[in-house]
């Protein structure tokens, strides 16, 4: 797996696995909304320049999301990731029940059309589905 580092800061790493154009978000901690949107607004314009259709988002090292950054990623950032093509979200979620918890909160009330979002225990099994 060849990866290029897009962007890294305290709240995220954003990489491209350049071998098979899925792009990684690592969240890490409590996300403050402003940094969540900054992360999101970047991810965005990538998938929209590299035509990327497959992102892998990483929760293992997130706490608990606020109702903020719930709302903004089911209300706002879905919606606007799967116009500009994105057509997979897997998410590889927190061994901490309460972060894991909103997480599955999130997806579950994701209202997107033709986006599909999933979510696993382990990055290997999540991979395999993003690339099937």
């Amino acid at each position: 797996m060849s990866k290029l580092t897009l962007l890294k800061e305290p709240y995220v790493d954003i990489t491209l696995d350049k071998d098979t154009n899925v792009i990684y978000a690592k969240w890490i901690g409590f996300l403050r909304p402003d940094d969540v949107k900054k992360g999101c607004a970047f991810m965005t314009k990538y998938i929209k320049e590299k035509d990327i259709k497959s992102h892998l988002s990483d929760h293992r090292s997130l706490k608990v999301l606020s109702k903020e950054v719930q709302d903004f990623l089911t209300k706002e950032w879905f919606p606007e990731v799967e116009k500009v093509g994105l057509t997979k979200v897997g998410a590889v979620v927190a061994d901490d029940v309460f972060a894991a918890a909103t997480v599955n909160k999130v997806n579950a009330e994701a209202k997107v059309g033709r986006l599909t979002i999933n979510m696993f225990n382990s990055e290997t099994e999540c991979t395999k589905w993003l690339l099937n």
